[in-house]
């Protein structure tokens, strides 16, 4: 198996040009970096990795739960259809985790028409192999990233950094990670 340093150092921290579909539909373009996250309940940040905006997201999944499983024990690995590829499945498993990752039904003419079939939503999470309450319950928090990426943007000055060079812009998210995590957790204890 690989290390964290040995699959980081595959990945790109050049600035670079992002495309994103977002959920309505529409493409969204950016020129710079990405900052990928992992969190826990709470929508507390435990890890995050930089890269530059032409890294797809699954691109960094594997040293994500890697590195958290170092820093916390958890049980779930919740990742929204981007994430949908096995190797990701079988590496949270290897971990004692249970993946809850939305299908991606964008490349199998099989599974939209199945997708489209499912109307009724137990019927919806037993295809997708959720038959417990905790399960679905957690299905629905696979927006965690999406908040601490928000709280990122909104209030704590990281919507746009005009800083050059990846070390200096990964210091500003660096920080801005820690204001999340501290606020978050604030939170939790009042």
């Amino acid at each position: 198996m690989q290390t964290i340093e040995e699959m980081l150092s595959l990945v790109s921290c050049d600035c670079g040009v992002g495309i994103k579909q977002n959920a309505k539909g529409n493409r969204e373009v950016w020129i710079g970096g990405s900052l990928h996250i992992s969190a826990v309940d709470g929508d507390i940040p435990i890890t995050a990795f930089y890269s530059g905006a032409n890294v797809h997201d699954s691109s960094l999944a594997l040293p994500l739960i890697q590195e958290t499983s170092k820093r916390v024990n958890y049980m779930y690995d919740l990742q929204d259809a981007g994430y949908d590829a096995d190797i990701i499945r079988e590496f949270s498993k290897k971990y004692g985790h249970k993946p809850i990752i939305d299908i991606n039904p964008k490349n199998s003419q099989v599974l939209r028409d199945k997708i489209q079939l499912i109307e009724d939503e137990k019927k919806k999470f037993e295809f997708f192999g959720l038959t417990q309450l905790s399960d679905t319950q957690h299905y629905y928090q696979r927006s965690m990233v999406e908040r601490v990426n928000a709280y990122l943007k909104d209030s704590f000055g990281c919507n746009k950094i005009y800083y050059q060079g990846a070390n200096k812009v990964a210091s500003v998210l660096a920080f801005g990670i820690l204001s999340v995590c501290i606020h978050q957790s604030l939170k939790l204890l009042t």
